[in-house]
């Protein structure tokens, strides 16, 4: 009994003094117990791991967020096939206002429609009143700067344009001469295929140069960039291209106007930017006589709310004969 506990007495003390906890006597090593090296090791390199993963997604997050930014335009790449052309002028010549009023406001919804409505985009209450009595297609209930926010998930929105309904396939039309001066695949957005034509005061009869867009097309328009345009030309196709909400969006020609009393313009690869620009009534595109702006037409009496509108026949003929602006689609 005194031999046992002898022995036990020196291997406690040969475990407690040996610096390196080794015990060659006995054929052990404890210098890296396996036990703490599966059981601590292991999960602390899965955690490390974790947080990686998570800087990794955290980090994607805030690039999205950096190229998507609060700016109106993620990817501003200025079009390099419009240089040289007739009033083109480089982005940075742009105003931030102007570039919020007319592209993407992405986080700045709100202070972009103050813009829009600030710059024409206010209901008029205008009406297009075919000239003899032509039949021609007509603008839906998606009619120009209604309240939109019921389709933009409660954000702020208007609709900058008409709607016009027409099969499928249905050639568009140039409403004026003109110039190629945008065309955009939009595949991100919801106008889908685009191509806006630029007009000088010449070409319209109007005081301003003009901007005419027109989106949902079938496909991207042959038309280069710079192309000459004349009254009348097609220009595309109509479809609905672009995202869509909860609903299929029915076949229809999306059509908007911009106009500005200085000649130059912008092209940022994703939207064209007229220098100090306001939106128009599509509508008011159409009158013989200002005003244009849209806080005036809103206060012209009633009688004054319909404009004769001009448009070309399936024969190619204008009416009236001579007319320099005409309706996007053909009439009977």
């Amino acid at each position: 009994m005194l031999r046992c506990s002898l022995y036990f007495s020196v291997l406690c003390f040969v475990l407690i003094f040996s610096g390196p906890l080794a015990m060659p006597a006995f054929g052990l090593t404890l210098d890296h117990p396996p036990e703490t090296t599966t059981q601590f090791s292991e999960p602390d390199m899965r955690l490390a791991k974790r947080g990686e993963g998570r800087k990794r997604r955290s980090g994607k997050r805030q690039q999205k967020k950096d190229s998507e930014g609060d700016s109106p335009s993620p990817a501003s790449v200025p079009c390099a096939e419009c240089e040289g052309l007739d009033g083109f002028v480089s982005p940075d010549e742009i105003s931030n206002e102007i570039r919020l009023m007319v592209g993407k406001a992405k986080g700045k919804q709100e202070q972009a429609v103050k813009i829009q409505k600030a710059r024409g985009g206010i209901e008029t209450g205008l009406e297009a009143d075919f000239i003899n009595d032509g039949e021609c297609p007509q603008i839906d209930s998606e009619q120009w700067a209604i309240d939109y926010s019921g389709k933009r998930e409660g954000k702020p929105a208007i609709h900058k344009g008409v709607d016009i309904p027409q099969p499928i396939g249905t050639p568009i039309r140039a409403i004026a001469a003109g110039m190629v001066v945008g065309k955009f695949e939009n595949a991100d957005n919801r106008k889908g295929i685009e191509i806006m034509l630029r007009h000088t005061p010449e070409q319209t009869g109007l005081v301003y140069w003009t901007y005419s867009q027109y989106t949902h097309l079938r496909d991207m328009s042959p038309l280069a960039i710079g192309a000459p345009v004349e009254l009348g030309q097609e220009i595309g196709k109509t479809h609905n291209t672009g995202k869509m909400g909860r609903r299929i969006r029915r076949d229809a020609l999306h059509m908007a106007i911009l106009y500005s009393e200085s000649p130059d313009w912008s092209n940022e690869g994703r939207f064209v930017i007229p220098k100090d620009s306001f939106w128009m009534d599509p509508n008011a595109f159409y009158r013989l006589q200002g005003p244009y702006d849209s806080p005036s037409i809103e206060a012209l009496p009633s009688d004054q709310k319909e404009v004769p509108t001009p448009y070309m026949k399936p024969d190619g003929s204008f009416v009236p004969p001579g007319t320099k602006r005409i309706w996007p689609y053909p009439c009977e």
